[in-house]
């Protein structure tokens, strides 16, 4: 049986244009890749560069034409760290129209993972509303939710972007945040992905405390970290 970390290798080296080996390589790769813009687990945004960092080796997926700025930029370090970010950043906002840059954290949860934390009402609520209506259009997977005195105060929408891992979009009422309710509703959805063959994976800010708290409650773990730009070179 193929392990969740090779599985997740297969399908990060496929979108971003390197072969699984290159996330254990020990070094830094930049790849030039015509396709930048069409990753699937990106939800569509018009990327110009996308990086995963996973322990000592990094893969820099990148649109042709800032390949040779990038490489200027990293030739001679050994890691894809916040210097090497900013770095780079500051070396390519000259050449592309920004819409904004972005450091991140990949998890991931498999079956023997999860840690179950559902707690009263939970249901698959994709039609029960708007706004889960919308989440749905938006994703299209099914949108799990809690319910409270017959409103939905917590939701979790399945983002089916890969045929290997099936990411997730939180969203709590204010008044209801800090209570496990956002834990409740991503077991319920967590537990479908699994019912369809998928790796539960969660992408997030690297400072959004909140987020990470939530993913690893229920057995998520750190794949590694992303940083990329949504824009168009100029």
């Amino acid at each position: 049986m193929v392990k969740p970390l090779e599985l997740l290798d297969n399908l990060y080296s496929a979108e971003l244009g390197c072969i699984p080996d290159d996330f254990n390589s020990g070094r830094i790769l930049t790849v030039s890749n015509e396709h930048i813009g069409e990753i699937r687990f990106a939800k569509g945004m018009p990327l110009v560069l996308f990086a995963i960092t996973k322990a000592n080796s990094a893969v820099v997926s990148v649109h042709p034409l800032l390949k040779y700025v990038t490489d200027q930029i990293l030739d001679g370090k050994t890691a894809l760290d916040c210097e090497a970010y900013d770095a780079l950043e500051r070396a390519l906002t000259p050449f592309i129209d920004a819409m904004f840059w972005f450091r991140g954290c990949r998890l991931y949860c498999s079956p023997e993972m999860f840690l179950d934390k559902t707690v009263g009402i939970t249901k698959d609520v994709t039609h029960f509303d708007e706004l889960s209506e919308t989440l749905y259009a938006k994703w299209g997977g099914p949108v799990f939710g809690q319910i409270i005195d017959g409103k939905v105060i917590a939701r979790a929408a399945v983002k089916p972007l890969s045929d290997i891992g099936w990411d997730l979009s939180i969203q709590t009422l204010p008044e209801y945040r800090g209570q496990g309710y956002a834990r409740s509703v991503v077991s319920a959805a967590v537990k479908y992905i699994f019912k369809n063959g998928k790796l539960a994976t969660w992408g997030t800010d690297t400072t959004n405390a909140a987020s990470l708290s939530t993913a690893h409650s229920v057995g998520f773990q750190d794949y590694g970290f992303d940083f990329g730009c949504v824009g168009r070179v100029r």
